[in-house]
């Protein structure tokens, strides 16, 4: 039976009592007002705000109170009574368990709309930041199919080892025969893999992982697993078993340990590595190194599309100073530096750094420096004056106040911030408007459909100095 998002159940009868306390377990009928980041559908019962997964705006719905905490309810849609027009079924069958997808069940262009319409949300209450001229979300030329980049976790189950993802809000692993997300070259891949560890259900094996790494540009991937082997014949007799699977260059182990205080953290050991350990891919004209460890973006034909945006809003290159804070393995600042710019890319992971390196080597490009050191301890080194503009790429937490203190210090006349969480970029927006700077433009880029995820870019200027009286 095709799932067409929440789960469908008979109509239930509302509470009686329109002021009662929304206990959990209770049942009403209830209006989404808006989504909101996460994708979560928000509406208002008694005054109280509801938040539940799977609803459109404007839809008449029965939800089940679940839960509260922090004044706010969580909720589950029962019944969809109202269905919206751009409500469509979902090709996933375990969509609303697994906690990839949040938008599947609303048609593409919408979810365009609903992603600007958060991001609009969030900095208002966030960031207190009003009549931003933000453009219409640049979208994904693949709704699906799009990632080259995908993390699967292993479990064992009674039929053997089994493939799947976290299960929405847990962390129990539910068995996927797929994902929807990726082309079918790599969902081939899935199956190869699948087929492969069935017959691995051995002791000691303990497999925890494997991540899929594919580029467009060579048509080949890795498979990087992750467990914790006892010997490291465990490991040659996986690696013997996957060694057949077509368009795979690359098979790599690393071991996993949790230690004893503190189970959230990994210690890497040396890995294992049969064949190659990276990838190359294609970016703006250069031929770019993507080793297994380094950070690669999954989406790679919008990261393409933004690349040449900031080309574009940056205009004539040739000679100007660019900074490139959390640079990764620097497709963006290499690519700026072969067409003339001044670069310096700063990146705290050494493995980035290495690949950054052969790239520049591999694509004879000068006029391009790259440094491995924190962002809050490059930045004590520059001296105001010495760049023109500065690019940003944080993680998802944001920048660090210490980052957003010094680059008020600066005063660097542009600023260029790519940011993949909006609430963050709410908050260190308004901090560096604070300190000085002008929001010019904003250009969100859905990176990851299906999601509520939003990538924006954003250029801020600084403000020029309020008139002294008598100049």
């Amino acid at each position: 039976m095709l799932n067409s998002g929440p789960n469908i159940k008979p109509r239930r009868t509302p509470s009686p009592s329109s002021t009662e306390t929304l206990s959990p377990g209770s049942s009403h009928p209830f209006q989404i007002e808006k989504l909101v980041a996460g994708g979560f559908s928000l509406g208002r019962l008694n005054g109280q705000v509801v938040l539940c997964a799977g609803g459109i705006p404007g839809e008449s719905v029965e939800v089940e109170i679940l839960s509260r905490r922090k004044g706010v309810s969580q909720g589950k849609i029962l019944q969809v009574q109202d269905p919206a027009e751009s409500r469509v079924v979902p090709p996933c069958p375990v969509v609303g368990r697994c906690g990839g997808c949040q938008l599947q069940h609303v048609q593409y262009e919408e979810q365009l709309s609903q992603k600007r319409l958060i991001l609009e949300d969030t900095l208002r209450r966030i960031g207190k930041i009003f009549d931003v001229p933000i453009f219409p979300v640049i979208p994904s030329p693949r709704p699906y199919g799009y990632r080259q980049v995908l993390r699967m976790g292993i479990g064992d189950g009674p039929d053997g080892l089994f493939l799947g993802f976290f299960e929405s809000g847990t962390q129990q692993l539910l068995p996927v025969d797929t994902c929807f997300l990726v082309d079918d070259k790599m969902r081939s891949v899935i199956d190869a893999v699948r087929s492969s560890l069935r017959s691995l259900v051995i002791d000691g094996m303990n497999l925890e992982s494997v991540e899929i790494r594919w580029s467009q540009l060579e048509e080949v991937g890795l498979l990087v697993f992750r467990g914790r082997a006892v010997t490291k014949e465990h490991v040659e007799r996986l690696m013997n078993v996957c060694s057949e699977i077509p368009n795979i260059k690359g098979w790599i182990y690393e071991r996993a340990d949790a230690p004893e205080h503190d189970s959230r953290h990994r210690l890497r050991h040396q890995p294992i590595v049969r064949g190659a350990d990276h990838v190359w891919e294609a970016f703006r004209g250069l031929r770019l190194k993507m080793g297994y460890r380094s950070f690669m973006q999954a989406n790679w034909n919008v990261f393409q599309l933004l690349g040449k945006m900031v080309g574009e809003w940056l205009g004539y290159l040739k000679g100007q100073r660019i900074l490139e804070l959390y640079a990764g393995t620097g497709p963006l600042g290499l690519s700026l530096a072969s067409q003339g710019a001044h670069v310096t890319c700063v990146e705290g992971d050494p493995f980035a750094i290495h690949d950054a390196r052969e790239s520049l080597r591999i694509n004879e490009i000068t006029g391009c420096r790259v440094r491995i050191s924190s962002v809050e301890s490059y930045l004590m080194t520059v001296k105001s004056g010495a760049y023109d503009v500065i690019l940003l790429d944080p993680p998802r937490a944001g920048l660090n106040p210490k980052v957003v203190d010094r680059l008020g210090v600066l005063q660097v006349p542009r600023l260029f911030y790519l940011s993949c969480d909006a609430p963050s970029l709410a908050r260190d927006i308004k901090s560096l408007c604070e300190k000085g700077y002008t929001i010019q433009r904003m250009q969100p880029f859905d990176m990851f459909p299906q999601t509520a995820h939003l990538e924006t870019l954003v250029e801020l200027t600084l403000s020029a100095p309020e008139p002294v009286d008598g100049d």
